[in-house]
C-alpha cells in the first residue's frame, strides 16, 4: 500500500478497539471484576499507545497536507463565531443592568447580593411569567498559580468556567438535591454521564447556611443525596411528583439543582449561551411548575406558565432545531441525555470523519479482491527492509518500503515508498509485479489479495465505530430499568 497509508487507519482502528475493550469492560463490571479490570486495562493502555502514535507519526501519513492547516482554521473560526454569538446575544434580551434576586457565586459559596463584579457576565430578564438570571463564572484557579500564570489561565477558561441559570421563587429554606454517581444504571458502566455529573456538580456553588443530610426512605435516596436546613420543608418539596420527575427526566440525572431564599438553580459547565439559558430555565420551570408552594400567587402563576418546548424557546432554537428537538424527544423518551446543537454537530461531524475514510478504504479493497480495479505491473527501482538498516529507498520510515514504476493508461506514474503489506515474497529491485490501482480517493495501490483483506479489515473498523455512534445519537437503546 502505497505511502504509509494505513496510518491513519491504524489510529482510527486503535481507537475503536479501546472503545470496544471499554464497552465489554461495560458488559463485565458487577458480574466478573477481573475481566472487567483486565478489559479497562488494556482499553487504557491501548488509548495511550495510540495517542503516542498519533502524535509521532500521525503528521507523516498520507493524509493531505491542507487538512493540517485547515482544521485548526476551522476550530477557530468556530470558537471566533461563538464569541461573536456570546457577546450578541444578552443584548437582544430584556437585561435590567444588576441582578435582583438571587445569588452570586463567591469562592464556592452561593451569596445572597454580593457584588455582580465577581463574575463575567450576568444577564436577568423576564420570561413566561418567570423572572430569569444567568451568571457565568469561574472557579478561580489562575489567581493561585504564580509560576505559570498562562497556562493556568488557559485552563481555567476550559475547564475552570461555569454557568448558574436561576428562576425566582418564594423566600424558602435550603435544599440541595445532588445526583449520585452510577446510580440509574448501577449494573453498568456509565462514564461519560458519570463524567458529566461530576463536571457539574464540582462547580456548583454551595447555599451558604448549614445543611444536613435528608432521606425520603425510598428508592429515590440511592439516586439522589439531599441536603436541606429544613427537614421539614424538604419532606413538604419532595412529593412523589417532584421526586418522579427528578428521578425520570434525564436532564436532572446530571446536574444539582438547589432551592435557596428566593432562587431555584442549576450549575452547568461551560460557558453560558442563549441555548443554555432557555434550555435549562425550562427545566427549573418545569420543577416549579410541580413543587407544590405555600405562596398560592406563585404556585398558580408556575403552573400556568407555558413550559412545552415550543412555548418556553419560541424562535430561540438555532438552525438545527428542526432536527435536535425531534431527537432529543426521542433520546429522553429512552432515558438519554438530550443534546446541545454544539454536541449534535461533533458527533455527527466525528461519525462521518469515521465512515466516510473508512467506506472509501473498504469500496476500494473490494475493487481489488473482486477484479474491478484497473490493473497494472509495478516495475521496482528501490526497496527496504524492515530488518535491514541500510537501502537506497528515498524514505527513512520503518517497515518494507517500495519505489517503482507503472504505467496505466499510456500515462508513466511513480510511486515512492509503497508499504508492502502482502505475506508474499518481497520483491528485490527490478522486480516486475501486479498491482491494483484502486478507485476512490486516496487510491491505495494493492499487491496482492491477502493485502486487500487487510485494508478492508482496517476500513470497516471505522465504518463500525462511526455507525455506533450515529446510532448512539439518533437512534438509542432505552435505559435498562
Amino acid at each position: 500500500m502505497d505511502d504509509q497509508l494505513a496510518g491513519p487507519w491504524l489510529i482510527a482502528g486503535g481507537y475503536t478497539v479501546a472503545l470496544a475493550l471499554l464497552l465489554l469492560g461495560g458488559r463485565f463490571d458487577g458480574r466478573r471484576p477481573t475481566a472487567a479490570a483486565v478489559s479497562y486495562a488494556l482499553c487504557g493502555i491501548l488509548v495511550s499507545e495510540t495517542s503516542l502514535y498519533w502524535l509521532s507519526a500521525g503528521s507523516g501519513s498520507a493524509v493531505p497536507g491542507w487538512l493540517w492547516f485547515a482544521f485548526p482554521l476551522v476550530i477557530a473560526a468556530l470558537a471566533a463565531w461563538r464569541g461573536y454569538r456570546q457577546k450578541t446575544w444578552i443584548g437582544r434580551l430584556d437585561g435590567s443592568g444588576e441582578p435582583s434576586f438571587g445569588v452570586l457565586p463567591v469562592r464556592g459559596i452561593a451569596v445572597t447580593g454580593a457584588s455582580p463584579e465577581s463574575v463575567n457576565t450576568a444577564v436577568e430578564f423576564g420570561h413566561n411569567g418567570h423572572r430569569l438570571l444567568g451568571v457565568e463564572y469561574r472557579l478561580g484557579g489562575s489567581q493561585g498559580s504564580d509560576g505559570f500564570p498562562e497556562l493556568a489561565r488557559t485552563a481555567d477558561l476550559i475547564d475552570g468556567t461555569y454557568a448558574l441559570i436561576q428562576l425566582r421563587t418564594p423566600v424558602v429554606p435550603s435544599v440541595v438535591i445532588t445526583p449520585a454517581i452510577g446510580a440509574f444504571e448501577p449494573e453498568r458502566f456509565t462514564p461519560l454521564e458519570d463524567a458529566r455529573i461530576t463536571r457539574n456538580t464540582i462547580g456548583a456553588p454551595k447555599p451558604d447556611a448549614l445543611l444536613q443530610r435528608f432521606e425520603t426512605g425510598t428508592e429515590f435516596d440511592r439516586r439522589f443525596t439531599v441536603k436541606t436546613s429544613d427537614p421539614e420543608f424538604a419532606a413538604a418539596l419532595l412529593t412523589p411528583d417532584v421526586r418522579g420527575l427528578l428521578a425520570g427526566d434525564p436532564w436532572f440525572r446530571v446536574r444539582e439543582v438547589a432551592f435557596h431564599g428566593g432562587s431555584l438553580w442549576a450549575a452547568e459547565s461551560g460557558t453560558l449561551t442563549e441555548e443554555m439559558m432557555f434550555a435549562d430555565s425550562r427545566r427549573l420551570a418545569i420543577l416549579a411548575s410541580t413543587v407544590d408552594w405555600e405562596d398560592a400567587d406563585f404556585r398558580s402563576a408556575a403552573k400556568a406558565s407555558d413550559t412545552s418546548d415550543a412555548g418556553w424557546l419560541g424562535g430561540r432554537r438555532g438552525p438545527l432545531a428542526g432536527l435536535r428537538v425531534p431527537l432529543n424527544a426521542r433520546r429522553e423518551a429512552t432515558g438519554r441525555q438530550p443534546l446541545s446543537s454544539l454536541s449534535l454537530v461533533a458527533r455527527t461531524v466525528v461519525a462521518l470523519a469515521l465512515v466516510l475514510p473508512g467506506l472509501a478504504l473498504a469500496v476500494n479493497s473490494l475493487t481489488a479482491l473482486t477484479g474491478l480495479a484497473p490493473e497494472a505491473r509495478l516495475t521496482v527501482t528501490a526497496t527496504l527492509r524492515a530488518e535491514a538498516g541500510t537501502s537506497n529507498c528515498t524514505s527513512c520510515g520503518n517497515g518494507n518500503l517500495v519505489d517503482g514504476t507503472y504505467e496505466l493508461d499510456g500515462e508513466t506514474h511513480e510511486v515512492k515508498d509503497l508499504r508492502w503489506l502482502s505475506f508474499g515474497n518481497f520483491p528485490e529491485r527490478g522486480d516486475v509485479v501486479d498491482i491494483s490501482v484502486t478507485p476512490l480517493w486516496g487510491h491505495p495501490l494493492i499487491e496482492g489479495k491477502d493485502t486487500g483483506v487487510i485494508l478492508l479489515l482496517i476500513g470497516l473498523a471505522p465504518v463500525l465505530a462511526g455507525v455506533f455512534l450515529a446510532k448512539a445519537t439518533y437512534r438509542p437503546r432505552p435505559r435498562r430499568v
